[in-house]
């Protein structure tokens, strides 16, 4: 096992995990439920998406490095058009109904 990223912003580490899952690598979303949490003596337990098999680091740190930037999405949200909900500019799956972007 080996952690690939750390974030606050677990929604992100959902994305990243479904596009190493869409190509295959096994990978799991370690305190995703615990991320509120805080010990004094531990400090916050922050999201972790971690790799189950450490081979595949590389292929997955290629992945997702385009996705890294933050540069790479517009700040205007989208409206879905299979279900017309509206979805942040980063989402490229209707957090709905799970339909495809259209550019």
């Amino acid at each position: 096992m080996r952690d690939l990223i750390t974030s606050i912003d677990s929604t992100r580490l959902g994305f990243f995990k479904s596009i190493l899952d869409e190509a295959g690598i096994a990978c799991f979303i370690r305190n995703e439920t615990t991320a509120q949490l805080t010990n004094i003596f531990i400090g916050p337990l922050q999201p972790t998406l971690c790799l189950v098999e450490d081979g595949d680091f590389e292929q997955a740190s290629a992945l997702l490095q385009p996705r890294q930037t933050e540069g790479a999405c517009s700040s205007e949200e989208w409206l879905c058009t299979a279900c017309k909900e509206s979805n942040p500019a980063s989402f490229e799956v209707c957090w709905k109904c799970q339909a495809v972007k259209n550019e």
